[in-house]
């Protein structure tokens, strides 16, 4: 039994809404806010971003953006999981934030190393997601795991010896008292 509502969306399917609607307005959404913060374009004799000129360059990228029908499929796949994963994170957040003592503000920057490492979670988590849209993580990870015991995971082990031996040597707290 149709609902008026599923009547709708279904409207909206077979209209394209999905497809060129709200890729389009996404990806002009997002071009323009870029532009307009890092006024890359210029500015005007009042000190404000040209609005005009960011407008139509967003314009341009977004109809470059909504005729390429695979990127516009991966995004379409790739959005669920990104809100799904923000969901996830802010409940993350909620739960850390509850245990807070309640004697001071509780903020994630004061957990300097949960940060980076929550940081690099999701990172990983968003590449996943894109490259699963794109069709390539089966193929990416297939050739991890069937180099991971040569030189592969030397290399890998040998990289992290290194950053974190730099990075051991230049915050150190013995280095700030000697240099």
């Amino acid at each position: 039994m149709a609902t008026p509502l599923g009547n709708a969306l279904d409207f909206f399917e077979k209209f394209g809404f999905y497809d060129v609607v709200l890729p389009f307005l996404l990806i002009f959404t997002i071009v323009f806010a870029i532009l307009e913060k890092t006024r890359v374009l210029g500015i005007t004799d009042k000190g404000k971003p040209k609005a005009n000129i960011n407008s139509m360059v967003a314009f341009v990228i977004a109809m470059f953006f909504v005729a390429l029908t695979p990127v516009v499929t991966a995004l379409k796949l790739s959005t669920p999981y990104v809100a799904f994963l923000l969901v996830v994170l802010i409940t993350y957040m909620m739960l850390v934030g509850s245990y807070a003592s309640g004697k001071e503000e509780f903020t994630f920057q004061n957990l300097g190393f949960w940060r980076v490492l929550m940081g690099i979670i999701i990172f990983v988590a968003v590449v996943a997601i894109f490259l699963n849209a794109f069709g390539w993580l089966d193929r990416v990870v297939d050739y991890v795991v069937d180099n991971w015991q040569g030189t592969f995971l030397v290399s890998i082990v040998f990289v992290g010896f290194i950053i974190g031996a730099i990075y051991w040597l230049a915050f150190s707290k013995d280095s700030e008292k000697s240099g």
